[in-house]
């Protein structure tokens, strides 16, 4: 039997934690699931805390402060390997991503390794104007820029399996926030993980409101063109090293 642990990220979410626990645990009964929360202060750990009881195969890990999206994905991604799982799903919590779509994303997973849901290539973007406008001028610089395949580079509702976790926790990545999302599919391409897409319905939040920063479409640019540049910036070859220079 597949091992799978489905993961969300939480601060102030307490008006849609719940609803993403029941919505997980209906759509994947056999999976478990994980929420990492960061000291939210509207009380989001204490309403998990408490569906513990109803949903044993529910974890919770509470971080002192707010340290981060990115760090708490690495955290996600180091546990499911650590814990042998099979496929760990990761997800949002507020609402924009559907549990009821996580089987389909799971059915595209071999011969992939990497599976993400696309809000283009037949999916839907439902949510306000400016959070489309935003993906979209990402998404599509992002296909110029760096070109793999793909048509969705930003979303976090996503698949993976141990080999495409390894190419991500093994790598020394250097971006935060949103932009890190961007630097693990480049990741994931230079390391020749097999990667695919199923198209998702992407909601506008259920309720309380939007942690993206309001500088988060340059930050994302900014990740693009670092990461287009050095993908086209040469390496050396074994030849071309100096017999002479030493380490």
């Amino acid at each position: 039997m597949t091992r799978e642990l489905i993961f969300t990220a939480t601060f102030n979410e307490r008006e849609n934690v719940e609803a993403w626990v029941r919505g997980v645990a209906g759509a994947r009964p056999d999976a478990d699931m994980l929420i990492i929360d960061d000291s939210s202060p509207d009380g989001t750990a204490a309403i998990i805390r408490e569906l513990q009881s109803e949903f044993p195969q529910l974890t919770v890990v509470e971080r002192s402060g707010k340290q981060g999206l990115n760090t708490a994905h690495l955290l996600a991604m180091n546990h499911a390997l650590d814990q042998g799982y099979d496929l760990l799903v990761t997800m949002d919590a507020d609402g924009s991503h559907q549990p009821r779509q996580i089987p389909g994303l799971i059915g595209a997973v071999d011969p992939a390794e990497f599976v993400i849901g696309t809000r283009t290539h037949g999916g839907t973007h439902q949510a306000t104007l400016p959070r489309q406008l935003l993906s979209k001028g990402a998404n599509r610089t992002a296909r110029i820029l760096l070109p793999m395949g793909l048509t969705e580079y930003t979303t976090s509702f996503r698949v993976f399996t141990p080999k495409a976790l390894r190419a991500i926790t093994e790598a020394d990545l250097r971006f935060s926030g949103y932009s890190f999302f961007i630097e693990c599919l480049e990741t994931l391409h230079r390391n020749g993980i097999v990667m695919a897409e199923r198209p998702i319905d992407f909601l506008d939040r259920a309720g309380g409101t939007s942690k993206i920063p309001r500088n988060q479409i340059f930050l994302s640019m900014e990740t693009l063109i670092r990461l287009a540049v050095e993908r086209r910036r040469p390496t050396a070859t074994p030849s071309e090293v100096d017999p002479g220079r030493t380490r």
